[in-house]
């Protein structure tokens, strides 16, 4: 088994020959904001989701494909990214698709099956040990909503 798997070209190769064990991708979902007022906000989200969904990944290596964030402006239109994300994703081999996102607008839309929604902690200010310890109580929180999915899917 590889130590990681991440959407890179040698990780992937290493997906290949082991798709059988790998069962689950997790696509994180992160919203662009340009403006003056929403940058900073929309960095820390971005940092806080990707911090967690490597964390999650490292949790559950040889399991889970880790894909490379999916970035959007604030007004890109959701409903036709959740399609076409529905129509790539239907087209592989995983058993359960999970999106992860701190954007509110994808937590009841229904668009997608398995959003996962957690607020973002602003993280940007915490010291290194601390941050470590933030993150791994949000992973605690995250892994039972795998788990459940896993041994109960619908």
């Amino acid at each position: 088994m590889t130590d990681k798997m991440h959407y890179t070209g040698k990780d992937i190769a290493q997906y290949i020959d082991q798709k059988e064990y790998v069962d689950t991708a997790v696509v994180p979902l992160i919203e662009l904001d340009a403006s003056a007022g929403g940058m900073r906000a929309s960095a820390g989200a971005s940092e806080y989701m990707q911090l967690l969904t490597a964390l999650l990944e490292k949790q559950f290596k040889g399991r889970m494909l880790l894909f490379p964030p999916i970035t959007y402006a604030k007004k890109a239109d959701r409903i036709r990214l959740a399609e076409e994300l529905k129509a790539e994703m239907d087209g592989t081999d995983f058993k359960h698709i999970f999106y992860m996102t701190a954007d509110v607008s994808w937590k009841d839309s229904g668009q997608l099956e398995n959003v996962l929604w957690l607020p973002a902690i602003p993280i940007e200010s915490m010291d290194a040990s601390f941050r470590k310890s933030v993150m791994e109580d949000q992973l605690r929180q995250v892994l039972p909503l795998f788990t459940k999915r896993w041994t109960n899917p619908s």
